[in-house]
């Protein structure tokens, strides 16, 4: 009555049956037990039942105690089992976390070196910016000049044709032998009046030159203002970004290493934004 079966857990042979087979045994016990008393005394198999009587009573106890240390290995490795599990969870838990962490960390090392590459491009663009406007100034200034000399061209020129047209109309009095000298003046009112002409032509030139000059230097000041806007946006960008790194960094060196290029990069963001703000509020 011996069982072969392997145990799920142990991988050691074990009962086959389990408390069946000790049912079955019992019942067995109990047909010899009344066997025996049914029996004659000068019976010659009595001995025989005896026999088999306490072997089924040895096989059923080794069957019992064999059962209770397969269960209580059973549930020894149960419990091993389900301390693993809890350790393997625990382990998981942990491995997720630092993979958020390392992924967290990676994406702030991406926006941190597209806030470098904003940086760059933010200086060149100032830079270019500046130097357009300073252009732009000092072309202003010399068309207000011209403009202003032009004006007093002008004026000087309406001038002078208003006296000849006086000492015109007051030498048409004069006889004929003063007919040379009408001629000489008419001549000298139409140089003046083309000379005149060209000038009020170069006047509304400049003017148009002047008005182009303003649209442009509006432009720009529009551009630096939206600029403006954005390097604002980039510093409360960056001090979120600074809250991120106390949070992830391992330890206090990473910490400190992060802080410190982000504060150079905000830094060099409010700098900007304070030559773009003098700039705008000087137009």
């Amino acid at each position: 009555m011996k069982s072969s079966r392997v145990d799920h857990y142990t991988g050691q042979p074990g009962d086959e049956r389990g408390l069946e087979g000790v049912a079955t045994n019992m019942k067995l016990l109990l047909k010899l037990i009344e066997d025996y008393n049914g029996s004659k005394e000068s019976d010659q198999h009595k001995i025989q039942r005896v026999n088999g009587i306490m072997s089924i009573l040895d096989e059923t106890r080794g069957r019992v105690q064999r059962f209770q240390m397969n269960n209580m290995k059973t549930n020894q490795i149960k419990r091993e089992l389900r301390r693993s599990n809890s350790d393997i969870k625990s382990s998981s838990v942990v491995i997720a976390r630092e993979k958020t962490i390392t992924d967290e960390k990676e994406r702030m090392r991406r926006e941190l070196q597209s806030s470098f590459v904003v940086r760059q491009s933010l200086q060149a663009l100032c830079s270019s910016l500046g130097k357009e406007k300073q252009i732009m100034a000092c072309e202003l200034a010399r068309k207000a000049q011209e403009l202003a000399e032009m004006e007093e061209l002008v004026a000087d020129l309406k001038e002078q044709n208003e006296m000849l047209m006086k000492k015109l109309n007051s030498n048409i009095k004069i006889d004929e032998g003063g007919n040379r000298n009408n001629v000489v003046l008419h001549e000298m009112n139409r140089t003046l009046t083309h000379q005149l002409q060209i000038s009020l032509d170069g006047y509304r030139s400049l003017k148009i030159k002047y008005m182009e000059t303003q649209e442009e230097n509006r432009d720009i000041h529009a551009d630096m203002e939206e600029m403006e806007v954005q390097v604002q946006a980039g510093i409360q960008r960056l001090q979120g970004l600074k809250k991120i790194a106390e949070m992830i960094a391992k330890n206090d060196k990473e910490r400190k290493a992060i802080k410190d290029q982000i504060l150079a990069l905000e830094q060099l963001l409010a700098s900007l934004h304070m030559k773009i703000s003098k700039y705008t509020n000087k137009t």
